[in-house]
């Protein structure tokens, strides 16, 4: 018994996925292998976000006068971010826009992440997105802290890696685009 032409179309299709499988991890620079750990010998630092109490005294005054102590400013501090150092991202390009992918590659490696790949999305996205894998959502949202374009985060799809923490897909709404 012959397969039918639908059986055939799935046999096409699969084999093509395992060629595109083999060359997506040939093509990586570590050969394939992604981990989502810190490299070897990185310290993450937190830092130090006490404040030093402050005390503000006035003299005694011999007059019946009122006295008011000087107005204090109150510093402000602004939150801060995760550290970027040992968070793995992979940046995909979703606007086929040629050569768009390794620009903000450079970009994010820049700012202190571990780039792992730059690649062409499978699809084409309107908005920029982060996506987080496993408990790197904090991660995500210090990323689009520091990169406002990507202000939707959502869990990753099951069709990325586990092994990357953060997939930032490049959308048409990305600034230059």
């Amino acid at each position: 018994m012959k397969p039918g032409p639908t059986a055939r179309a799935a046999l096409v299709l699969l084999a093509f996925l395992a060629v595109f499988t083999v060359i997506d991890r040939m093509s990586a620079p570590d050969g394939g292998r992604r981990t989502a750990a810190a490299p070897p010998g990185a310290v993450t630092l937190e830092p130090d976000t006490s404040v030093a109490a402050t005390t503000t005294t006035t003299p005694p005054t011999t007059s019946t006068r009122a006295t008011t102590a000087p107005p204090t400013t109150k510093r402000t501090t602004e939150p801060t971010l995760r550290p970027a150092a040992g968070v793995t991202v992979q940046v995909l390009n979703g606007v086929w826009v040629t050569g768009l992918a390794h620009r903000v590659a450079g970009q994010v490696r820049k700012a202190g992440y571990d780039v792992v790949a730059a690649k062409t999305a499978l699809g084409s996205y309107s908005v920029s997105r982060v996506y987080y894998t496993g408990d790197h959502r904090a991660d995500a949202e210090a990323f689009k802290d520091r990169f406002p374009a990507f202000a939707v985060v959502e869990p990753a799809p099951p069709n990325l890696s586990r092994r990357v923490a953060l997939h930032v897909v490049i959308g048409k709404d990305y600034p230059g685009v």
